[in-house]
């Protein structure tokens, strides 16, 4: 019974030895703090860059990766810059009303961005790499009621809490949300 009992306890210890290294143990041992350099916009879309600021900032807060810091405390530093923002058709039908034409029925709103996070301890470049992400939207009709599933999640209008306000706008936050999460998992995704 004493074998079994220690046996066990070995284990457990092991195993919490292991969920502690597997959340923490991904980012650099010396990097403890981050510095969010203001998002720079590339793009023609004016709000982008506020909305991603906005964004990056809470989700980092609220995921507690890494302290958030001036750039004169900071052990790293994340640069953001937008690059486009665009608008494709994403699905096209032949419509009666048109005799027949082509109509698009929605559009996929793309956010493409650089992402550089520096080690400034060991001036090193940690990640660089072109990210991106996406909403869609049918223009003139209410996001919440639109029956399109506009950030892939599998859930439709009322199911999906982000499905709100005006189409263009609530792409635009859709694509930019899903962007910062794909950012944080890839910091803490680095090592």
């Amino acid at each position: 019974m004493i074998r079994h009992s220690a046996k066990s306890l070995i284990f457990i210890m092991f195993f919490q030895g292991c969920l502690f290294y597997s959340i923490r143990g991904s980012l650099p041992a010396h990097i403890n703090s981050i510095s969010l350099a203001p998002v720079v916009n590339e793009s023609a879309e004016f709000e982008a860059a506020e909305i991603l600021n906005e964004e990056l900032n809470e989700l980092m807060l609220n995921e507690n990766v890494l302290d958030i810091v001036l750039p004169e405390q900071a052990d790293s530093r994340l640069e953001v810059v937008i690059l486009s923002v665009t608008d494709k058709p994403y699905t096209v039908t032949l419509s009666a009303d048109l005799g027949g034409m082509e109509e698009v029925e929605e559009w996929k709103l793309t956010i493409k961005t650089y992402i550089t996070w520096y080690d400034l301890k060991r001036d090193e470049i940690l990640f660089e790499k072109k990210m991106s992400s996406w909403g869609s939207y049918t223009p003139g009709v209410d996001i919440s009621t639109d029956n399109i599933d506009n950030d892939g999640d599998n859930l439709k209008d009322s199911e999906d809490s982000d499905e709100i306000g005006s189409p263009r706008e609530s792409a635009l936050s859709i694509s930019v949300r899903r962007l910062t999460e794909d950012i944080v998992n890839e910091i803490t995704n680095t090592w």
